[in-house]
């Protein structure tokens, strides 16, 4: 949606990039306002951007003469892939509050939700690099799961899975936490490190979405077991039960990484997030031998697969442009610094990473 500069508001996020009188942007596409930003737009005289229709914290944003209801008059050809991700957010967080209640899953309810907003992530890919930005520290809990469903049923794509075995491995991303309901929200809800007994009380949640989910017709025995075995490692360092290697199996594996890679990019209430580009170099790293390599190679291509040209901003605030890629080393390209014209190669220099991309 289009809004004049002086209405925004702190928190609003960027649709599009703005761009000045240069190739590269003031301030790129999903970046969230802040006072500084206000205030370039203002310097550089910027009439009017495009922002999402919700903050950061994921209210919806109120511009002059918009209500809510005519907000949520959309057509569903006008609604974005952000306007599908908020609905099912808002959607899991009632279930979830219903199962803490002691209600059963209702499979019906959140295909309701989880469908369209997998349809919609069928029609354009970009949202896997911006994903973890539309979460939030206070609502962390409740976003995590609709976007590891995302991202889990995007990587099975890439392994290619049809479309129902994608929807199914969707689907366990949703549920995978929903044992979480079962335990005392104190535990999880906290905004400080888990002492051991929290973090053994934690570990039981993948028992308890299995027994929450072990009866549901509409959900297949690989869905119910990747469920049960999403915090599973190759080398039976993870928990429930410690299984290894084949033991654990593909679907569980996908969840896995999609599990890791959002909890390693969203902000959460103890923790800040990181680039993508760092968290997946740190999953290549340390978790060697725990995660099926194939499977995150499909994650580290979409993300870091950059054409030539793409102006990036590095770990050390400098901005570069990718001038050659190493199809063995995707994360860490060849960069022309723009200031300086150094050429510099990010597989030697492994202290420098890549923060942000900001454009072609």
């Amino acid at each position: 949606m289009k809004v004049k500069v002086e209405e925004l508001i702190e928190g609003c996020i960027l649709h599009k990039d703005v761009m000045g009188k240069t190739n590269n942007p003031i301030i790129p596409a999903d970046t969230v306002l802040t006072k500084r930003h206000l205030l370039v737009l203002k310097s550089f005289l910027i009439k009017e951007v495009e922002i999402e229709n919700k903050l950061k914290n994921g209210e919806l944003f109120r511009g002059v003469g918009e209500s809510e209801s005519s907000s949520q008059m959309k057509s569903p050809q006008t609604l974005s892939f952000l306007d599908y991700y908020s609905r099912a957010v808002d959607q899991y967080k009632k279930e979830f509050l219903s199962w803490q209640s002691g209600m059963g899953i209702n499979i019906a309810n959140i295909r309701t939700f989880l469908i369209p907003l997998f349809d919609k992530a069928q029609e354009n890919k970009n949202w896997i690099r911006k994903i973890h930005r539309f979460s939030n520290k206070e609502e962390y809990f409740y976003h995590h799961p609709i976007a590891v469903a995302m991202i889990a049923s995007f990587i099975a794509k890439g392994l290619g899975y049809d479309n129902g075995q994608c929807l199914q491995i969707a689907l366990a991303g949703c549920l995978a936490d929903c044992g979480m309901a079962k335990i005392n929200e104190s535990t999880f809800m906290n905004t400080r490190s888990l002492n051991e007994k929290d973090w053994n009380e934690i570990k039981k949640h993948p028992i308890h979405s299995y027994q929450m989910v072990k009866d549901i017709s509409l959900l297949k025995p690989e869905t119910k077991i990747a469920i049960l075995q999403h915090h599973e490692r190759l080398d039976g360092s993870g928990y429930p039960i410690g299984e290894i290697g084949s033991r654990v199996q593909m679907h569980s594996q996908i969840l896995a990484i999609a599990d890791i890679f959002h909890a390693m990019t969203a902000d959460r209430p103890y923790k800040s997030m990181k680039s993508p580009f760092k968290a997946l170099q740190e999953m290549e790293e340390d978790q060697f031998g725990k995660l099926h390599i194939s499977i995150l190679k499909v994650l580290i291509s979409a993300i870091a697969s950059l054409p030539v040209g793409t102006t990036i901003k590095l770990s050390d605030d400098q901005l570069g442009k990718v001038i050659f890629v190493k199809q063995d080393a995707l994360l860490r390209p060849l960069v022309k610094i723009v200031d300086t014209g150094e050429i510099l190669d990010l597989e030697k220099h492994r202290n420098i990473y890549i923060d942000s991309i900001i454009g072609n």
